[in-house]
């Protein structure tokens, strides 16, 4: 018997796994959390980012059921609390139509059409669960915050009952990018997670742009023998194959594995404490800035916001991010 602390976990995101032309490292997140040693994964909530909610819920559904999990998924926020849907729509439908890389995604069963349930509850169930067992659940949050938002709403104490908020999301200063997905689909909720007062992780797209899975991590992980990994490369052989032919990089990056691997090593990582706030208007809308409160020398006019700081990840060990995932997942 393994003398390795049992970790509650709940993750909250927006997977795409058999979408044409659509991210799946929540899917590879989900499943290196349902293999970690040490990690209890006892609820998945959806939201509205890499996906629309309810493709995301049939995509978990679909996932789970074809690896044989039994974990309980709920249905989460359709919309960010303020900022408008239909751009984001629209780029997300452009994506899709991508002719160039949709044959890679021939053979690749779609998700399933899952009835979806009568309420939205995932804020609910957030709420309850940290409530419930102060000290124990950690959120690993890799889609828009929405749904976490909503929770510290529903639970006032949710800041001080949960063990820790991990969080994929923002872009510092990532050239090309305005806005990092996340945080741009829902910047007042990103800020009000931030701001919290929670022991909050932020694994940046800074960082997470320099990791890569290749198709030959790819092919390890479909020589595993096992339904969740067999699931896996399925899925994320066509996503890569897109990212190298659209992109022009070696490999996709690991978005969200990258937040879900700090909950077993984050030796993995280099990790600083600083202050960050969202910004939420202006070009910089849903860009984050962290700065040292013991090193301000200039703020002049400038009212600093002085919540508690935050852990953000600067720098990741690609090799052994990409080692430990497979091994975790059996290759």
């Amino acid at each position: 018997m393994s003398d390795t602390p049992i970790r509650r976990v709940i993750l909250d995101c927006d997977p795409g796994n058999g979408v044409p032309v659509t991210d799946i490292d929540d899917g590879l997140a989900l499943g290196f959390l349902l293999e970690a040693e040490g990690i209890e994964l006892e609820l998945v909530t959806i939201v509205t980012g890499n996906t629309h909610r309810d493709t995301g819920y049939r995509v978990a559904r679909t996932m789970l059921d074809d690896v044989g999990v039994d974990v309980p998924v709920c249905l989460g926020a359709a919309t960010a609390l303020l900022e408008p849907q239909d751009p984001w729509t629209d780029r997300r439908e452009r994506a899709r139509r991508d002719a160039k890389s949709a044959p890679f995604w021939q053979g690749v069963a779609p998700p399933r059409d899952y009835p979806l349930p009568e309420k939205a509850d995932a804020a609910a169930e957030i709420a309850a669960r940290v409530a419930a067992a102060p000290g124990k659940i950690t959120i690993a949050a890799v889609g828009p915050l929405t749904n976490i938002a909503h929770a510290l709403s529903l639970h006032p104490g949710l800041a001080e009952d949960v063990a820790e908020i991990i969080v994929m999301g923002g872009a510092f200063d990532v050239p090309g990018y305005f806005q990092e997905l996340n945080f741009g689909v829902d910047p007042e909720a990103a800020r009000q997670v931030i701001a919290s007062g929670a022991p909050v992780t932020l694994v940046p797209l800074d960082v997470t742009i320099r990791t890569a899975l290749r198709l030959r991590d790819v092919e390890r992980l479909g020589t595993a023998g096992t339904k969740l990994a067999s699931y896996l490369a399925k899925t994320t052989e066509p996503w890569v194959r897109h990212v190298e032919r659209a992109r022009g990089r070696e490999g996709c990056a690991l978005h969200d594995p990258l937040a879900a691997a700090l909950l077993v090593d984050r030796g993995i990582a280099r990790i600083e404490r600083c202050t960050v706030d969202v910004e939420l208007t202006g070009l910089t809308r849903a860009r984050p800035l962290r700065w040292d409160a013991d090193a301000v020398r200039l703020a002049t006019g400038v009212d600093v916001p002085r919540h508690r700081p935050i852990d953000v990840v600067t720098d990741v060990d690609n090799d052994a991010l990409v080692e430990l995932l497979l091994r975790t997942l059996g290759a």
